[in-house]
């Protein structure tokens, strides 16, 4: 793999271009203020589209890695309450 090879799927973050290749997603992450590249989340994201970029690791964590870069990691569900939509029962008829 190489810099120039595409994600699964493309990536829209809420400012700039759509990220289509591991380069976009290398552009991206240049674009962004120190503080952010900083973050830990972005560095783990970076390392993994390094180890991307060198084939050393499948498409699925390149995509993964810019997901978390540009989103940031998922939120866990709680798990505690109830008031889920998707688990309401619907009435009978």
């Amino acid at each position: 793999m190489s810099w120039e090879a595409r994600l699964i799927r493309p990536v829209t973050p809420t400012k700039g271009k759509i990220i289509v290749t591991l380069s976009d997603a290398r552009d991206y992450v240049l674009t962004l203020p120190e503080a952010k590249q900083s973050n830990p989340n972005v560095l783990a994201g970076v390392a993994a589209l390094m180890l991307a970029a060198d084939g050393q690791v499948p498409d699925l964590v390149a995509q993964t890695a810019v997901a978390h870069i540009v989103h940031g990691p998922p939120k866990a569900l709680n798990r505690e309450t109830r008031d889920r939509p998707w688990m309401k029962r619907k009435p009978r008829a």
